[in-house]
């Protein structure tokens, strides 16, 4: 550059890098023009998110995929389509509707889904397309996600200590603050659940070759959440009593064990096992041959799964086959997480979220799966027989920087079941 002099130089080369970090929510909105959003999260946010959008001069356009979609998104709203062919067929409606409508941006909520692998595609492979996919907060509960690229391990963030700690001084806020309440609990999202799934299956007629990613007939769910009501009231004592136990200090030095849900993608696209269960009794097993005999193990199950699936038998047969571990395994369904995380010792997960609320209570953390917080200075870095012995906490610099990288840019204050605080 001619005419310039290196102190210049020097002093626009420290702006760039002193430059302030925008949120995810910023830089989407900056850089696209005109927006599809595929299939969001069960409820209203979607339609709230368009609103949005709207009002900041975007053009929206929304597929629904099912009648559940459409009863929080109808179709009577400008630019919603409907989508009733195959799943063969998907992808070539995509990348021509995405061409005639000019569109430069994608939502959708989590991309594992069938439609939404296909549009993350798409965006790989189309030059001015981009790929956006919300999902849970990574720290929850006052938080959701929204990354480009992709979320959970398909995040686009490296796994290395060195980033964050670069980031962290051009983060707009640098010390944590605790966030505003937001609405939550069970029942929002059972009403959410019921009028999507009465909707969706009162008129599947209306999309005859719709494929959800999970079951989809609503009887079964109403079986199964009313069991898991009827379990949740059965538990309540015994686990009441159980938490008790915990903070007197009882069981000593232990590690947990959040298991996930059963059919969570999270398990069927970012690990190596199978199933829960077979995570599960690889845990057990290592645990019986390389634990120190003065720790026990408690194993919690996911409120979310309560109706759905039971482990008892399988770690009752386990401990069957290794009497030794009589006493020291401990299974536990709605014992709030927090009484684990400020008595134990560690936590073996697959990449549940879990793993980065022990992080928070600077609990060592090993990863048996693909996780995005798997960063070495985060959680422990050699194997699980090796952990029992000799578990390492986090680098405490090192998790302020990543949790204030994720709070300033990944994450939004909110419940996706009744208010999220766009801004």
């Amino acid at each position: 550059m001619q005419g310039c002099s290196p102190n210049y130089l020097t002093i626009n080369i420290e702006i760039i890098i002193m430059a302030k970090i925008k949120s995810n929510l910023h830089t989407l909105t900056d850089s696209a023009d005109r927006i599809l959003l595929l299939q969001g999260p069960v409820g209203h946010f979607f339609r709230d998110f368009a609103r949005w959008l709207e009002q900041r001069g975007k053009q929206v356009f929304k597929i629904n995929f099912n009648a559940g979609d459409e009863a929080f998104y109808p179709a009577t709203i400008p630019n919603t389509h409907a989508y009733r062919g195959s799943t063969e067929d998907f992808p070539a409606f995509l990348a021509k509707f995405t061409t005639n409508n000019k569109i430069d941006t994608i939502a959708c909520f989590g991309d594992t889904r069938h439609y939404h692998t296909v549009a993350r595609q798409l965006a790989e492979n189309t030059e001015g397309i981009r790929f956006w996919a919300f999902e849970e907060g990574y720290f929850r509960p006052f938080f959701i996600t929204l990354e480009q690229g992709g979320v959970n391990d398909f995040s686009p963030l490296p796994k290395e200590a060195a980033f964050f700690q670069t980031a962290y001084p051009r983060l707009t806020e640098q010390q944590y603050r605790t966030p505003p309440d937001v609405p939550g609990g069970f029942l929002p999202v059972a009403a959410a659940a019921t009028r999507y799934y009465v909707a969706a299956n009162l008129y599947r007629s209306r999309y005859p070759h719709y494929t959800h990613h999970r079951p989809f007939d609503l009887w079964h769910y109403i079986k199964l959440w009313s069991l898991s009501g009827i379990k949740r009231a059965n538990y309540w004592l015994k686990d009441s009593r159980f938490a008790k136990r915990v903070e007197s200090g009882e069981f000593g030095r232990f590690f947990v064990v959040p298991l996930q849900v059963f059919n969570d993608s999270q398990v069927r696209v970012h690990s190596d096992f199978s199933s829960v269960r077979n995570f599960l009794l690889h845990v057990l097993t290592s645990f019986s041959f390389h634990a120190p005999q003065n720790t026990s193990l408690l194993i919690k199950h996911h409120p979310m799964d309560r109706g759905f699936i039971d482990y008892g038998k399988v770690i009752k047969h386990f401990i069957k086959r290794h009497p030794k571990l009589k006493g020291r395994i401990h299974y536990v369904h709605d014992v709030p997480l927090p009484v684990f995380l400020r008595h134990g010792t560690g936590m073996v997960t697959l990449n549940s979220t879990s793993g980065i609320s022990a992080l928070v209570h600077n609990m060592p953390v090993i990863t048996l799966g693909r996780a995005n917080y798997d960063i070495p200075g985060l959680t422990f870095q050699g194997s699980l027989a090796e952990f029992w012995q000799r578990p390492i906490p986090p680098d405490a610099e090192l998790f302020h920087a990543y949790r204030q990288y994720h709070m300033n840019v990944t994450q939004i204050n909110g419940s996706y079941y009744s208010r999220v605080n766009l801004q």
